[in-house]
């Protein structure tokens, strides 16, 4: 290891200095073991402990053990870092500066592969791939880390390096970051939300990088002015001779010449209305997509350690506390619950918002890409978040529901220019409805069927109840099976939901509306093959009179294919309907899959009925199932045979009956009153609560508030 002058405990972008009197004690011991490796050390995570007792002293003294660990946690994290996977070449490089390893032979590989022409090693770092998730954080951190003005440990990259750093910085955003981006809507996301917010957060803080270099801050800016999406073009994505694509159409530039200063300002403004427009309407886009949330936090994590502008860094961290505290809220032992978009079946191990907490709550790091930031960051969770996440008891049983933004404008003709954007500057219809329980998590997205879809915001979405136990165990809706992959299709249906506390229906949607870039392809996601996902983590399955029960540690779940009269097809001249106004119902209507992991619908727009209880309600299964059995289902005709509306009412005294048009795309009725898709509220739980466009938060539980103004 080379000798370094710098202290190893102050490494962080750490807000919070005061800390480090409890920290230094704590690492020094652990240091005194010698160099990490994966497992030699285990910290304590108490998400993880499913018998965790609440209590105010238990709450501070885990944050306070994870403030005292935190630097041994950072240190284990880069202690262990690897190159393997998907845009991690760079990581070992980056974990190597951070320990003071190497730094010679880090920075010839460094000022190598900065300034290569050679395709295949371009290739290895993605540096040839214009729209790189993870290239541009890498690099901008380097810099602020270990740069000629590094604030962890300066010096560490030569200047030979920073000098090859900064030039392919410009070169990499030159296009990128163009000052008419930064004057269109907060809403209109360039290609996806992740990448939207990797090209303009990049724009921001290298535009503060270079304003501030004597080399950089009188160049002046392309600002080519023909919208978003420069290269973003899957066409011979590697090799010499790549092509970038055809610009925009939009002729925006104003015969200006811009430089970095500019630049920053413009974006500033952005930011700051971004933060301001997302608390007043609702986030993510990409609603908590396990693989994404790990690009899009982070980047904004970025604008609160790396901003120098205090009132936008100050913003970000009050955005971070609301993405923080709706989390907190909607999990178990770390799972997240409820709806999700872009997603696929992937486990809590997967799930970037479970590793960005588990390290937060005192568990190890990650120095992979985009996680390696946190290890760096000074945001810390607000207490008030650890009370929400660890009281699971105490937070009884409860209703969340969050408008999402992803309608898209529906302006005909698309202004030129946004060939590759999405234009979601709209009053969105979108409703996230989650309940909540200790023991499990029944949630959906209820979407108003005359939305105008963007191509994002119905991509892979998930609905389905999540129960507390170890990888969080779930049941979805999910597409069915083929007989020789013996897994789940990649291509999920879009289905329609309605919910009302712990009853959900669910049917693949016949039809919706759906407006795709100009340039993007609109693929086909009509009448998929269709069951309902089990897995084999369940503690036990049942089937009785047309339903599958479901026990798992001191939940239950209910769920019916609901398939009537006629399904299968019907011909006026030949057949004779029933003459009750109401059909019969099929029991016959799934068929398992060979590993009896899911089932497949016989009818892929039957209704799906999920209905949850706990054991404070049903003492047994048995009991949960004689409840269920009893309920009223009735599947009632309409004018053509084959076609109904599904009406069901749940066990519970006080449970509502709702209707659910299988025919059409008719609004539900819960109670006898329509769903209301665009509520008052944007926030609406009791721990979390906000007025639609007011962009004012209330986080609040026990004697514990903190209100959080985005007008100021």
């Amino acid at each position: 290891m080379d000798a370094v002058a710098d202290n190893r405990i102050d490494r962080s972008y750490s807000r919070s200095p005061e800390l480090m009197k409890n920290i230094v004690p704590t690492l020094c011991a652990v240091l005194a073991f010698g160099p990490f490796s994966r497992g030699e050390i285990a910290f304590e995570n108490p998400l993880l402990d499913s018998g965790f007792v609440y209590s105010e002293g238990n709450i501070l003294k885990n944050i306070d053990r994870a403030a005292a660990t935190k630097q041994a946690r950072v240190e284990q994290a880069f202690s262990n870092a690897t190159g393997e996977g998907l845009r991690e070449a760079l990581i070992p490089h980056f974990a190597n500066l951070w320990l003071g390893k190497d730094l010679v032979e880090t920075n010839e590989i460094l000022l190598n592969v900065l300034t290569t022409q050679d395709t295949k090693l371009q290739e290895k770092y993605r540096f040839n791939d214009p729209w790189c998730l993870a290239t541009n954080q890498l690099l901008y951190h380097m810099y602020y880390a270990f740069g000629s003005k590094g604030t962890v440990a300066p010096g560490r990259v030569n200047p030979e390096t920073e000098k090859a750093l900064l030039e392919f910085l410009w070169n990499k955003l030159k296009y990128k970051n163009d000052i008419h981006l930064a004057r269109k809507s907060t809403w209109w996301m360039i290609g996806s939300e992740n990448h939207d917010l990797v090209a303009k957060v990049s724009s921001l803080i290298s535009s503060q990088i270079f304003m501030n270099e004597p080399e950089y801050k009188n160049r002046v800016y392309l600002d080519a002015g023909t919208g978003g999406g420069h290269a973003y073009w899957f066409h011979h994505m590697y090799g010499k001779e790549r092509i970038e694509g055809p610009e925009g159409r939009a002729k925006d530039k104003d015969g200006k010449r811009y430089t970095a200063a500019d630049h920053y300002t413009e974006w500033l403004d952005y930011f700051d209305e971004y933060f301001t427009e997302r608390a007043k309407k609702g986030f993510f886009l990409e609603v908590a997509s396990p693989g994404y949330m790990a690009v899009s936090v982070s980047y904004l994590m970025d604008v609160f350690d790396l901003c120098e502008d205090r009132g936008l860094s100050q913003k970000a961290e009050k955005f971070l506390d609301v993405v923080w505290a709706d989390w907190a809220q909607d999990q178990l032992n770390g799972v997240r619950g409820g709806s999700k978009t872009r997603v696929s079946d992937a486990r809590r191990w997967e799930d970037a918002m479970y590793q960005f907490a588990r390290f937060y709550f005192g568990g190890e790091g990650n120095s992979g890409t985009h996680f390696f930031a946190q290890l760096l960051s000074g945001y810390e969770l607000k207490p008030i978040v650890w009370d929400i996440a660890l009281d699971r008891e105490g937070l009884g049983e409860f209703a969340y529901q969050s408008r999402k933004p992803g309608e898209e404008e529906n302006v005909w003709p698309r202004p030129l220019g946004a060939e590759r954007t999405m234009l979601c500057d709209t009053e969105s219809r979108l409703l996230r409805y989650s309940w909540v329980t200790p023991d499990y998590i029944l949630g959906c997205q209820m979407d108003h069927p005359a939305a105008v879809h963007s191509h994002l915001s119905l991509q892979k979405r998930w609905e389905g109840i999540t129960f507390k136990g170890e990888g969080g165990p779930r049941v979805f809706p999910s597409g069915g099976i083929k007989e020789t992959k013996g897994a789940i299709k990649d291509e999920v249906p879009f289905f329609r939901c309605v919910q009302d506390e712990n009853v959900m229906l669910v049917q693949q949607s016949r039809g919706w509306t759906l407006v795709d870039p100009d340039w993007f392809p609109t693929k086909s996601r009509a009448n998929q093959e269709c069951g309902i996902y089990f897995g084999d983590q369940l503690d036990r399955i049942v089937e009785k009179g047309g339903w599958i029960f479901v026990e798992h540690g001191d939940a239950f779940l209910a769920a019916r294919v609901v398939m009537g009269e006629y399904a299968e097809g019907w011909t006026i001249l030949k057949d004779q309907a029933s003459s009750s106004v109401a059909s019969g119902l099929v029991e016959d209507s799934y068929e398992w899959s060979p590993e009896r992991k899911m089932i497949n619908l016989k009818d892929n727009f039957a209704g799906m009925v999920f209905e949850a209880s706990r054991r404070v309600h049903h003492e047994t299964l048995e009991a949960f199932m004689a409840d269920v059995l009893d309920n009223p289902l009735t599947l009632d005709k309409t004018v053509v045979p084959g076609f109904h509306v599904l009406r069901y009412r749940g066990c519970a005294e006080d449970a509502k009956e709702i209707t659910f048009n299988l025919a059409n795309n008719e609004i539900p009725f819960v109670g006898g009153e329509r769903i209301d898709y665009a509520p008052d509220m944007v926030l609406d739980s009791p721990y979390l609560k906000s007025k639609y466009e007011s962009g004012v938060v209330q986080i609040s539980k026990g004697g514990r508030e903190l209100i959080l103004d985005f007008n100021e």
